[in-house]
């Protein structure tokens, strides 16, 4: 799975909101993302799978597997819902 090509990732104030442009425009809503949030979407930058996003983000953020696991699912359906990926 990968990023959709005409989505940014931006810092607006304290936040990080994911906007779309050209290709993307079609796709309704800004999305706010934390800092984990952030971390997976650098990594869905190219192509990658869930289980590379959960060994990555155990080994970032010192959580267990099972929580990682949950986190990125959760985040990754929410991506795919919003149909932010491709």
């Amino acid at each position: 799975m990968k990023l959709r090509d005409g989505l940014l990732l931006c810092k607006v104030g304290d936040s990080s909101v994911v906007m779309a442009t050209g290709s993307a425009m079609h796709l309704q809503g800004l999305t706010t993302v934390n800092e984990t949030g952030e971390f997976i979407w650098s990594l869905l930058k190219s192509e990658t799978d869930e289980d590379t996003i959960v060994r990555a983000v155990c080994e970032t953020f010192e959580v267990d597997e099972q929580t990682a696991r949950e986190d990125a699912h959760a985040f990754i359906h929410m991506l795919q819902e919003a149909g932010f990926l491709c």
